[in-house]
């Protein structure tokens, strides 16, 4: 027997209660454009429904980026907030804050998120966060540039609720207070089904690539703190060694750090420079090792990515990356001073890993806390969103 409902109803029949109304979490960016800030906080975006979190990403550059679509078919709103004049950027920060009126400020501008959080606190906003993605900003080290640097960071510690590196050196960029607890890490996470959907055969198929030869790959924009033109010395030792080893480099932003650096490269049979790809996975895919000899990083989803389909990574021996290889299996650190004889040795090596210890690989990362069901669910916390998104 069932007991009445002292309103007439059955306990099945009570009307759920109304939803929240969104979140509204606004992004402050340079430019929407294909990097690592970009990609990771797309992710998160297409992660996170708009119903529960509406985003909107101001960018400062003088163009969206290419990326803007892709933001805006997510759910997300994408508004524009020129730097210069740079002495009125404030004023432009805050009134663009009264304008859309969020609930939540996420700046991943660097140190200069100073200027943006300080006025969204001016704006009452409750949820101020500073997202630092890597351990410099690639300035010299100038009288004037460490002045600037210690008044972002005293504001900043005075601004935001929560100061997040990627890493533990990214985080110590932003100067961290003693026993402070709003300075702490978060890492990234991995979309693993953006790189699903490949195997090896048909991504030699898609390069054109020979089935039977070491396959070095590379993805990442052209830009010099990259250090691109390494690959090619790395390759040109691999060659020595073994023959028919290729190169496989891809990324946006044109390919004139390598030709300029190595006239001719873009003619060697033994080279494919694939330029900008949306199919990320066919890459990565058709690559044995993936090489990484970036002079600075963040944390880099490109390594996470390469280990999630079971391909090791040969990197420069950075703190970040120190700090990675703790966390996840096949991550060879080889210092650049070491040459690109030693970088060669270390990335056959590499290739040449058997495939039962390349499905390890992936195993370990697709359950660590490095993927982006993990790492949105944190973001869902942090912005006070009352359901999580689950994988």
């Amino acid at each position: 027997m069932t007991l009445a409902d002292p309103t007439g109803t059955r306990p099945s029949q009570h009307r759920p209660r109304e939803s929240a109304p969104a979140v509204r979490v606004l992004h402050v960016v340079g430019r929407l454009d294909r990097g690592g800030i970009e990609t990771a906080s797309l992710d998160i975006c297409r992660t996170v429904p708009p119903e529960q979190a509406h985003q909107t990403f101001v960018t400062l550059d003088d163009s969206e980026g290419s990326l803007a679509p892709a933001y805006r078919a997510a759910g997300a709103a994408v508004l524009r907030c020129p730097v210069r004049p740079l002495a009125l950027l404030p004023l432009r920060i805050w009134r663009c804050l009264r304008a859309t009126r969020p609930d939540v400020v996420v700046s991943h501008i660097s140190l200069f998120s100073a200027v943006v959080l300080a006025a969204a606190r001016v704006n009452r906003v409750p949820v101020r966060i500073a997202r630092i993605w890597s351990e410099g900003d690639s300035k010299p080290a100038s009288l004037r540039r460490r002045l600037l640097r210690g008044l972002c960071r005293a504001v900043l510690a005075h601004a935001a609720t929560d100061v997040l590196g990627v890493t533990a050196a990214a985080l110590d960029f932003a100067g961290p207070r003693p026993n402070d607890r709003r300075y702490r890490v978060l890492y990234n996470g991995v979309d693993t089904a953006r790189t699903d959907g490949w195997d090896r055969a048909d991504a030699r198929r898609r390069w054109n690539l020979p089935d039977d030869v070491p396959v070095l790959g590379y993805l990442g924009r052209a830009d010099p703190v990259k250090n691109r033109p390494f690959l090619v010395e790395v390759h040109r030792a691999a060659r020595a060694r073994r023959p028919g080893t290729r190169l496989l480099v891809a990324g946006p932003l044109g390919t004139g750090d390598l030709t300029t650096a190595h006239p001719g490269v873009d003619r060697d049979p033994h080279v494919v420079l694939a330029g900008e790809v949306e199919e990320i996975g066919s890459v990565l895919h058709a690559a044995d090792v993936l090489l990484l000899p970036s002079i600075r990083e963040g944390l880099p989803g490109v390594v996470l990515e390469a280990l999630a389909v079971g391909v090791p990574v040969v990197a420069n021996d950075l703190r970040c990356l120190r700090e990675l290889s703790t966390l996840v299996t096949g991550l060879t650190l080889v210092p650049l001073s070491a040459g690109p004889q030693v970088w060669a040795r270390a990335a056959l090596e590499q290739a040449g890993m058997a495939d039962a210890q390349r499905a390890e690989l992936a195993r370990v990362l697709r359950d660590s806390p490095l993927t982006l069901h993990h790492v949105a669910r944190q973001w869902c916390r942090l912005w006070r969103v009352d359901r999580v998104p689950v994988s």
